[in-house]
C-alpha cells in the first residue's frame, strides 16, 4: 500500500500559486517601442522621451557715435575741440552663453499596453505639454516640484531704443531781418528824406544757431551758479535743491551735445538653435564684424571674423552600454528612460581662441534603458528624460 504526503504536495502548490500571482502583477503592463511599422492592437497610452536642444545666446553692444549739428563751431563758441566729427557705429560682443531645453524626440515614441492592469491597481501617468513622460504614480506636488526646476522656454529677448538723436532746443530756426529804406522826395528846392523800416523773416544761418545755443549754455551756467550760491535767497529743502540742480545739469549737457555730439548704446540679443545628432569637431555658428554686427553668413575671405563650435562627447555611456550587453535581460520591459551623454560645448573664433567652454548633457547622444516592470513610483527629469527618483 502506497502512502502519499498530502501536506508536502499542498505546500508546493501554494508556492506555485503565489509565484504565478506575483509574476502576473509584475507584468500588468508592457512597454513597446513604436516604429513606423508597429501595429498596436490593445488599449494603452503613448508617451515620448525628450531630446536636448542647445541655444546659444549672443549679446551684442551697438554703439552709435552721433556728430553734433554745431560740431564745426564747437571750438569757436565753447572752446571744446575734442568732438565727434562723423557719424559711425561700432559693434562689440558683450557675452556668449549656452543653455539647453527639452523638445519632443519623435524618434523615441513608446506605447504602454494597459489592458493587463487590475481595476484597483495604481496607474497614474503624467506627461508634460510636449507629450514627454514626467512621472508614474507621483503626487501632484512631486510633479509640480520637478516641473518648476525645468527650463523648457526658449523665448529670446531684444532691446532697442525707440529713437535716438538730438532734440529740438530753444534755438530758433528763423530771425527777423530789418532793412532801412531811405526815400528822397524833392519838391522844388526842398529835399525831404523819408525813412521806411522794412521787416522780413529769414532763416538763421548754422553759425547763428550755434551762437544762440552757446549763449543759452552760458545762461544755463549762470542760473546754475545762482542756484548754488543762493542768489535767489530761497531756502530750498535738500530734495528740491538736488532735483533742480539735476535738471539744470541735464539741460546743460543736452545743449553741449549739440557741439560735442553724443554716444548712444544699446544691446541686441541673438539666439541660435542647435539640435545635435552627433559630436562635431568644427561647425560654423555665426560671424561677427565690428562695423556690421552679428551675421549667420559664413565668409571664407574673413576667417578671423568667423566663429565655430565643437561638441565633444565624454563617452560616459560607453561603459553602461557594455555592461547592458553583458547582462541577460527580461523580455518584458518597464518604462523606457534616457541616459544622457555628457558633452563639452566649445566656441572658438577664427583665430582659434576659445571664447566659451561649457559642459552640457545631451539626451540623444546617450542611450535608452528600461526600468524593471515592478517599479510603480517613478519621477523623471523633464529636461532630459533621465531618472530622478524611484520608489518601490
Amino acid at each position: 500500500m502506497k502512502f502519499i504526503n498530502f501536506e508536502k504536495k499542498s505546500m508546493r502548490t501554494s508556492i506555485l500559486i503565489l509565484l504565478v500571482i506575483g509574476l502576473s502583477s509584475c507584468h500588468s503592463f508592457r512597454v513597446i517601442p513604436v516604429k513606423s511599422d508597429t501595429k498596436l492592437k490593445k488599449e494603452g497610452v503613448l508617451y515620448y522621451l525628450p531630446k536636448t536642444r542647445l541655444i546659444v545666446d549672443i549679446t551684442v553692444k551697438e554703439t552709435h557715435h552721433l556728430k553734433g549739428p554745431f560740431a564745426q563751431y564747437s571750438a569757436k563758441f565753447t572752446g571744446i575741440s575734442n568732438v565727434i566729427i562723423e557719424n559711425k557705429t561700432d559693434y562689440s560682443i558683450e557675452n556668449i552663453q549656452v543653455n539647453s531645453f527639452a523638445v519632443t524626440d519623435t524618434s523615441k515614441l513608446f506605447y504602454i499596453e494597459t489592458g493587463g492592469l487590475k481595476n484597483k491597481e495604481d496607474f497614474l501617468l503624467t506627461l508634460n505639454e510636449l507629450g514627454c513622460i514626467t512621472a508614474l504614480n507621483a503626487t501632484s506636488d512631486e510633479v509640480e516640484n520637478e516641473l518648476s526646476t525645468s527650463h523648457i522656454s526658449d523665448k529670446g529677448v531684444s532691446a532697442k531704443p525707440l529713437s535716438f538723436g538730438f532734440e529740438h532746443f530753444a534755438t530758433g530756426n528763423t530771425q527777423v531781418k530789418t532793412d532801412t529804406i531811405i526815400e528822397k522826395i524833392i519838391l522844388d528846392t526842398v529835399t525831404i528824406e523819408k525813412q521806411i523800416l522794412q521787416h522780413s523773416i529769414i532763416e538763421k544761418s548754422l553759425e547763428d544757431k550755434a551762437k544762440d545755443a552757446a549763449d543759452y549754455i552760458s545762461l544755463i551756467s549762470e542760473n546754475k551758479m545762482n542756484l548754488i550760491s543762493g542768489y535767489q535767497e530761497v531756502d530750498y529743502d535738500l530734495n528740491t535743491f538736488n532735483s533742480m540742480l539735476g535738471e539744470i545739469n541735464k539741460m546743460q549737457q543736452e545743449y553741449l551735445t549739440l557741439f560735442t555730439g553724443k554716444t548712444v548704446e544699446y544691446t541686441t540679443h541673438y539666439r541660435i538653435y542647435i539640435d545635435p545628432d552627433k559630436p562635431v569637431e568644427n561647425n560654423f555658428i555665426f560671424s561677427f564684424y565690428t562695423t556690421e554686427g552679428a551675421s549667420a553668413v559664413e565668409d571664407s575671405l574673413f576667417t578671423e571674423s568667423m566663429y565655430y563650435y565643437q561638441l565633444l562627447s565624454e563617452d560616459r555611456t560607453d561603459a553602461i552600454t557594455t555592461a547592458m550587453g553583458n547582462t541577460k535581460r527580461n523580455k518584458n520591459k518597464g518604462l523606457a528612460y534616457n541616459i544622457p551623454e555628457d558633452c563639452v560645448f566649445i566656441i572658438r573664433n577664427g583665430n582659434g581662441e576659445v571664447v566659451l567652454i561649457e559642459k552640457v548633457a545631451v539626451s540623444q547622444l546617450g542611450i535608452i534603458n528600461y526600468l524593471p516592470v515592478d517599479l510603480r513610483h517613478i519621477l523623471f527629469d523633464p529636461e532630459n528624460g533621465s531618472i530622478r527618483n524611484i520608489e518601490r
